[in-house]
């Protein structure tokens, strides 16, 4: 997975930045977003996909700047 550029979140107070985790399924692909949880990691996995069955991981964990800050 290529992963585009992204903008510094440096500077942000963690008030103003929403952190979100993408899992993906290692045998379709599938991906979901959801939000960060205390805990995760990059290739942790997560479960089971409910599409195929296949093992989800963890690929990518980024944050966002909260709309209005």
């Amino acid at each position: 997975m290529s992963l585009p550029p992204f903008p510094s979140t440096s500077g942000l107070k963690p008030s103003e930045l929403q952190v979100y985790t993408i899992e993906e399924c290692q045998n379709c692909k599938q991906t979901t977003k959801r939000g960060f949880k205390v805990g995760d990691y990059i290739m942790g996995a997560t479960g089971t996909c409910e599409k195929c069955q296949g093992q989800r991981l963890i690929v990518l964990i980024y944050g966002e700047k909260v709309p209005g800050q």
